[in-house]
């Protein structure tokens, strides 16, 4: 009963404070001399952090904007660049009355550096590059296209112009062409010894001079002063729908080169067995093409880095906080970098030689696993929607 007693008086003493505004205010207040009340201070709320503003098509715009600008713009120039010079090598060499085989090295030396810097931006697949891409390279051949045209061109009776290049068989009149008059099978058809000498220089200064004349269209369309598709790109708009659908499109672009190199480039070459089939390679007659996947591998860190821009690899730190998924594919692309460049010279050589086989299936295999970590981690963290292939016909 004492108990009970004392619990009755602890409810009525609180109840007491209560009405009289004791107890648990959430106001600070003090009596003053007159035994009134002060001024009542609020307890201060909280400042809210800041809700970020920053979004993911910022960060893809910002993307676009230095990939373009540090890498698209730049390889196109450079290609255009060397085309010319090009085209001025080998208008020197055809002038010549008694060319020699160190001025006819000059040539091919002019054709493999306008060659590679096309590798360089061989992968991107929108706006002008499109319509352009099978003109200035047609491969894979699969039904000898430029063999065929080569042979049709240098029938032509009338003088060969870059004009008339551009109209005919795509197979005819780009990077693949000039390969073929400057490598023939024999060297009786030369541009040093061949009856049709002549044919074949007038031939190779059109297939010079066309392929100038595409290079410059391209840097003309994406730079702001010309066509300035180059804003097109980096706003997501024309025949994009944001900055979104742009990377989208780029990666997928991107994703199609790495499964090119892969699949088309290497495996396919290797076959199940020494000497793997090198006529199918990609540059078989001058047996270049472990230089173009050199650069093809390079290219795909630039990608990723937008070449030391604003890149994948800081969105994947900074915004999405995935550093560990940023460095884990920058690691994978610089590996096989690292595995490809064991390998030096002769690529028809490389298929013969067991060690060296084994080097190019292990690039393989760290390809397959770049790709695979863009179609699954990247895009699914990056909500992109991938959709590939477009190599068949290529």
């Amino acid at each position: 009963m004492k108990k009970l007693t004392m619990i009755s008086t602890s409810i009525a003493l609180s109840l007491f404070l209560s009405a009289c505004g004791g107890g648990g205010s959430s106001s600070d207040s003090t009596n003053d001399s007159d035994g009134g009340t002060a001024v009542v201070t609020p307890t201060p709320t909280p400042t809210p952090e800041p809700t970020p503003t920053e979004t993911i098509d910022v960060q893809f715009g910002t993307y676009l904007s230095d990939l373009g600008n540090n890498h698209i713009l730049p390889s196109y120039q450079a290609f255009q660049s060397q085309s010319e010079q090009f085209l001025a090598t080998t208008t020197g060499f055809c002038s010549l009355t008694n060319a020699t085989d160190t001025d006819l090295e000059g040539v091919k030396a002019a054709w493999l550096d306008a060659n590679l810097s096309w590798q360089n931006i061989q992968w991107l697949k929108v706006g002008p590059s499109a319509d352009l891409l099978f003109r200035i390279q047609f491969w894979p051949d699969t039904n000898t296209a430029v063999s065929r045209g080569v042979a049709t061109n240098l029938l032509e009776q009338e003088t060969i112009t870059a004009d008339l290049i551009a109209s005919k068989q795509v197979g005819g009149q780009g990077l693949p062409a000039a390969e073929f008059l400057l490598y023939p099978d024999s060297t009786d058809d030369n541009l040093l010894n061949s009856d049709i000498k002549s044919k074949r220089c007038e031939l190779l200064t059109a297939i010079s001079q066309n392929l100038t004349n595409m290079a410059t269209e391209l840097v003309d369309e994406w730079k702001p002063t010309g066509g300035n598709y180059i804003n097109t790109f980096v706003t997501g708009t024309g025949e994009f729908t944001g900055t979104q659908d742009a990377v989208e499109e780029l990666v997928t672009n991107w994703l199609e080169q790495i499964e090119k190199v892969e699949d088309a480039k290497i495996l396919s070459i290797l076959s199940n067995e020494a000497p793997g089939l090198p006529a199918l390679a990609e540059h078989a007659l001058s047996d270049t093409s472990l230089n173009s996947i050199k650069v093809n591998l390079s290219v795909f860190l630039d990608i990723y880095t937008a070449n030391e821009g604003h890149g994948f690899d800081n969105i994947l730190t900074d915004f999405a906080e995935r550093s560990e998924l940023s460095l884990q594919i920058s690691d994978k692309i610089i590996a096989t970098q690292t595995t490809i460049n064991q390998l030096d010279g002769s690529f028809e050589a490389a298929l013969n030689d067991a060690e060296k086989r084994q080097i190019l299936t292990t690039a393989t295999d760290e390809l397959g696993e770049i790709r695979d970590l863009l179609t699954t981690e990247f895009a699914q963290i990056l909500d992109l929607n991938i959709g590939f292939n477009s190599n068949d016909g290529d």
